[in-house]
């Protein structure tokens, strides 16, 4: 009897321990969503190139700290939406460990954020930047996470749901880390401009200055280009991708497919380059690959060419060129980049935009090789170009969309692609996000 009677007054302990701890869990998830809506029920405040170009045209303190200010409290709102759409994820997919790691990140973030102090001096600011730095740096694990996560959800929830989850996520972590990495650039341009005009080496700090000097400005536009060259980024992306190709391929200098420019090579327009340039160097690696696996019997049948600089195959270079044609008109720039690869297979075709269809779903699975991607055409230097995401194309997508433009693509088959970009000119567009996910839709893609 008193064996009974003590494990009952255990279960019933432990019953009330549960349902405390129960109670506490619920108390803590019900604060948590109390102050999430808050920051929901907020509408992000979209900025346009123009108006990044034009705020650090003279560039004061105090519009330096204002936009400080802004990127403090705009932060938490967007991370706040995307959050949000994490907690309406179907039950299975919200518990897989790759997506409960990227939510737990984007949490931590939005409490940081919202508990930062106001920004009121160079020093409070120069602490922001530290913070936000930091943060950019543990967010560029988020991409492989979620290329793991979706691919490991494929199978279980539709993949309309999970596209426009991703599209979401992609598209919002752009335009946050647009607002984060301008900022830090107008800083760092400030204090350096700041050190020059003090005589300071780089070396020194600004000890007990509180404040620059009355009057002092300075002139930076951060990471964005008024007159980008879009010649010259095509030219740039191909020799880095023909670089990529040949080395993959153990190939001498000069063997990729030569990439020809042409049409209005003069044409400039408003962009942020590291944006532009990672379209278009997605664009030229899917152009060689499938030129170069097309003629790939070239390189056995032909291996004695080898021996030059400019590989020929007869009198021919080895692999026919991909011609690159720019349109600028008044309002937008229009690039194509054709190939002769042969066309896209007619079974992937109409999923190309897609993360995560049954087709493309098991490339993802690549990214556990990777521990960190920022979607950047300089991190593609440790990454062989053979080893495909099926996550270029829709990523580029997502950049071209995000101000404004697209990205589309003609498959000719038996023949090559033709490929086209088309971002508006002038940066007066404004960023395309989208705070509510019902108004997400990628079915235009």
């Amino acid at each position: 009897t008193i064996s009974t009677t003590t494990a009952s007054t255990n279960t019933a302990v432990h019953a009330r321990t549960v349902s405390a701890q129960s109670g506490r869990n619920l108390q803590q998830k019900f604060y948590e969503n109390r102050i999430l809506d808050r920051y929901t029920a907020q509408e992000p405040k979209k900025i346009t190139l123009r108006q990044l170009v034009l705020f650090g045209r003279q560039l004061t303190e105090d519009k330096l700290v204002a936009s400080a200010n802004y990127v403090r409290s705009e932060l938490p709102v967007r991370l706040a939406h995307r959050i949000s759409d994490f907690q309406f994820l179907p039950y299975i997919a919200g518990t897989n460990p790759h997506l409960k790691m990227v939510y737990d990140l984007y949490w931590r973030a939005f409490d940081e954020f919202r508990k930062f102090a106001p920004v009121k001096t160079l020093d409070d600011n120069r602490r922001f930047c530290d913070n936000v730095k930091r943060n950019l740096l543990e967010h560029s694990q988020v991409i492989p996470q979620l290329g793991m996560g979706v691919s490991e959800c494929a199978d279980l929830v539709a993949p309309d749901e999970i596209d426009r989850f991703m599209n979401q996520m992609l598209i919002s972590r752009i335009s946050r880390r647009t607002l984060a990495e301008q900022h830090i650039a107008l800083s760092e341009q400030f204090d350096q401009d700041l050190r020059a005009h003090l005589g300071l080496s780089s070396a020194e700090g600004f000890a007990q200055m509180a404040s620059a000097p009355r009057g002092f400005a300075t002139q930076r536009i951060g990471i964005v280009r008024a007159d980008c060259s879009v010649a010259q980024i095509v030219n740039d992306c191909a020799l880095h991708a023909s670089g990529l190709y040949e080395e993959a391929h153990h190939l001498p200098p000069g063997t990729a497919p030569q990439v020809i420019v042409e049409g209005h090579t003069d044409a400039t327009f408003m962009c942020i380059p590291a944006h532009f340039s990672y379209i278009i160097h997605e664009l030229l690696k899917n152009a060689m690959s499938h030129v170069m696996a097309r003629y790939a019997t070239r390189l056995e049948s032909d291996a004695s060419a080898l021996a030059g600089n400019k590989p020929v195959f007869g009198s021919e270079p080895l692999f026919p060129p991909i011609r690159v044609t720019i349109c600028s008109s008044h309002n937008d720039i229009v690039v194509r980049v054709s190939d002769q690869g042969g066309g896209i297979n007619p079974e992937i075709l109409p999923y190309i935009w897609s993360f995560t269809h049954p087709l493309k779903a098991k490339r993802l699975h690549n990214f556990h090789a990777v521990n960190r991607m920022e979607a950047r055409v300089d991190e593609s230097d440790s990454v062989s170009p053979l080893m495909s995401f099926g996550f270029g194309l829709p990523m580029s997508n997502v950049y071209a969309k995000y101000w404004g433009g697209s990205v589309s693509v003609h498959s000719l088959p038996g023949y090559g692609v033709d490929a086209y970009v088309q971002l508006p000119r002038l940066g007066n567009v404004v960023e395309n996000i989208s705070a509510r996910r019902t108004q997400v839709d990628n079915s235009d893609s």
